[in-house]
């Protein structure tokens, strides 16, 4: 009987904590979420810009800015 009111107030205890750690760990999650897409597109900016510039020219070098900016269409 003993172990089991232990562990209901353990329980009781632990779920505030469970909350306001999901919460902690969410905001950020959340944040980090809505920015993804614009750093996405600078990224796939910066890597057409040096596929670009990239002598001799191979269109190969492009697929790293395409799916970069592929990317951060399917994230908006």
């Amino acid at each position: 009987m003993i172990k089991l009111l232990t562990l209901s107030l353990l329980c009781l205890f632990l779920i505030p904590v469970i909350l306001v750690a999901l919460l902690l760990f969410s905001i950020p999650f959340a944040i980090v979420m809505a920015v993804l897409p614009w750093l996405l597109r600078i990224a796939a900016i910066i890597l057409l810009l040096r596929g670009l510039m990239e002598n001799p020219f191979h269109w190969s070098a492009l697929a790293p800015a395409g799916v970069a900016f592929a990317l951060s269409v399917l994230l908006r």
